[in-house]
């Protein structure tokens, strides 16, 4: 098989976790379709700007900017996992929804899934020969119709406002458990943009184990009590 369609495959399916990441938080938080689609259209600008700012940004920067990864990743991680436990326990000790309050945790945008949508839009503008507005413009086209295809998917599904609390405490101890991996794919904060050499099929097939970890973990307590 092409190692470049292999890579770009990886970068794609990639982009679906993440844009399945926010869309648990908009289902989930049961979000009207205004609000809905406000916040695909976020994520469809922010990726054309981030496309846009692919030629203007150099390596080094970006380097810097993910000598930080691990510690964002646990600010991110810490912030899923004490907004699920207290969305989980209101709604189980006194059946206080406090979803659409917390929801932001996992929809609205973070460092670190800024971060990887960056590098994914750089990786793929590196491999394919099309302008990097149009490669930020794509992403955000599939972030869009992602976000809105699984938030609605989600919305349908019957379940108590702790079912969101329990997918962000499963979410954010595998944020923890990704910090692990980091350092590996970083190369000692070193970021080579030449698709060859870095594994990102491995970083989404990773990824996909542990989002089906998630997944597991919230159907299994989808009508149970966490706490």
């Amino acid at each position: 098989m092409d190692l470049t369609w292999l890579s770009i495959s990886g970068v794609l399916v990639g982009i679906l976790i993440f844009a399945l990441k926010v869309s648990l938080g908009c289902g989930l938080a049961s979000l009207n379709r205004r609000e809905l689609l406000s916040i695909a259209v976020m994520y469809l600008m922010i990726s054309i700007f981030m496309g846009m700012a692919i030629d203007l940004i150099p390596e080094s920067a970006l380097s810097a900017a993910l000598s930080t990864g691990v510690a964002v990743h646990l600010v991110v991680a810490m912030l899923l996992i004490a907004f699920g436990v207290m969305t989980a326990r209101k709604w189980n000790s006194h059946h206080h929804d406090i979803s659409r309050r917390t929801f932001w945790v996992l929809s609205m945008p973070c460092p670190a899934c800024l971060a990887a949508s960056f590098i994914s839009c750089s990786f793929l503008a590196r491999m394919v020969e099309v302008d990097s507005w149009k490669i930020g413009a794509m992403v955000g086209l599939l972030f869009f119709l992602s976000i809105v295809t699984f938030s609605s998917a989600l919305g349908r599904i019957k379940s108590a406002p702790s079912a969101m609390g329990n997918a962000m405490i499963f979410l954010g101890m595998f944020y923890i458990l990704s910090m692990l991996l980091i350092p590996a794919y970083l190369g000692s904060q070193k970021v080579s943009f030449v698709p060859m050499n870095l594994p990102v099929a491995d970083m989404a097939y990773t990824y996909l184990i542990m989002l089906s970890v998630v997944a597991l973990g919230f159907l299994g307590r989808r009508r149970g009590a966490y706490l």
